[in-house]
């Protein structure tokens, strides 16, 4: 570790409070938290992480927000166990700016509501343009960390810290790069979520969870209301396929289709309902999808994957670590499909 980072250490654990950790991806923001949490430890301080780095997640799966309490030095924040989660569905920021903005506030208010004196916050790489702009700025603010942590190679996140420099809440601190941070290939990152997804739903029991005991999060299913026979069957002769499932939205229709349908055809659908929005979607587009799953209060419980849904029986087979599924009362829909060996399929759109 050198001096720099030695001295911002040092300083922080003599004061401690919220500590952000910016910048962009292989600068040693991961090294320095964990560098940061054992000093607090040593010290004995109540330490709390809040792992907000959806992409390369060392606390929870990945695709979401994970927050940890240091009770001993640790080697790897991976060897630490999620006390909270907060679910994205997605290993990436883009789209879902607002998702991680909330969720690192809300881990950081849990990992406040522990105890902990010092909170360290790990971050995404994403720091280029003005999505990366956006999603430090309003994290940042919605935040209010005492400490920003900026870690940079050149120059890079000066644009970043600057609007911040004046505020008297936060301090803003620029420390170079780590030496002991390498570059990692786009392939090792994927082939690492790979792993964490494949030991996430590692030997996971399946769980049955009734569509009429829960709420859907980030989808159209299930928030509208049954369309009768007749709709569903002017849907079926005009799209030339079998609809397993359509309901009246708060926006239009959604349906969903035993095959992939002719979409050419949707436009005489959109005029027979006078309505653009309508979406329609294949049932194999829910399997392998990621979902979080959340208790009455809407905190999540754990991650799992759907395997399919029987839209006649209405119910949902889920894989998942959680032990039982009876607190389930929020089904959170992500954005990304991923088998239980861990390959990413890509991604699902859920809007009209």
């Amino acid at each position: 570790m050198t001096p720099e980072w030695q001295q911002t250490i040092s300083e922080i654990v003599s004061s401690p409070g919220v500590t952000m950790v910016i910048g962009a991806v292989d600068t040693g923001k991961t090294h320095f938290c964990t560098e940061l949490a054992n000093a607090g430890v040593r010290a004995g301080l109540a330490v709390a992480i809040v792992d907000a780095d959806v992409g390369q997640s060392e606390i929870g799966a990945p695709g979401t927000i994970g927050m940890a309490v240091a009770e001993a030095p640790f080697e790897s924040m991976s060897q630490l166990s999620p006390r909270r989660l907060y679910f994205i569905g997605a290993t990436s920021p883009i789209r879902h700016v607002a998702e991680c903005v909330v969720g690192t506030k809300k881990m950081v208010d849990a990992a406040l509501a522990t105890g902990s004196k010092l909170v360290i916050v790990d971050t995404t790489g994403l720091i280029d343009g003005e999505l990366g702009r956006k999603l430090k700025t309003y994290k940042i603010d919605l935040t209010r960390p005492d400490y920003i942590v900026g870690i940079q190679k050149k120059r890079e996140i000066e644009g970043l810290l600057a609007p911040f420099e004046k505020i008297r809440s936060m301090r803003t601190i620029k420390l170079t790069s780590s030496e002991l941070a390498h570059p990692k290939p786009a392939e090792f990152r994927a082939a690492r979520r790979q792993t964490k997804f494949y030991n996430h739903f590692r030997d996971c029991p399946g769980h049955i969870v009734r569509l009429e005991s829960v709420s859907t999060w980030n989808t159209w299913l299930g928030t509208g209301r049954p369309m009768k026979w007749q709709y569903q069957k002017v849907i079926e002769d005009t799209l030339e396929c079998r609809v397993l499932h359509a309901e009246v939205t708060g926006r239009g229709i959604f349906v969903v289709s035993e095959q992939p349908c002719n979409q050419a055809r949707l436009i005489s659908l959109q005029e027979y309902f006078k309505t653009t929005a309508i979406f329609v979607v294949p049932a194999d587009a829910f399997t392998n999808l990621l979902v979080g799953l959340a208790d009455e209060d809407g905190n999540v419980l754990e991650v799992g994957l759907i395997q399919a849904i029987d839209f006649k029986e209405r119910f949902v087979f889920i894989l998942s670590p959680i032990r039982t599924v009876s607190p389930v009362r929020v089904i959170q829909f992500g954005s990304m499909r991923v088998t239980k060996e861990g390959k990413e399929l890509g991604s699902v759109r859920h809007d009209l």
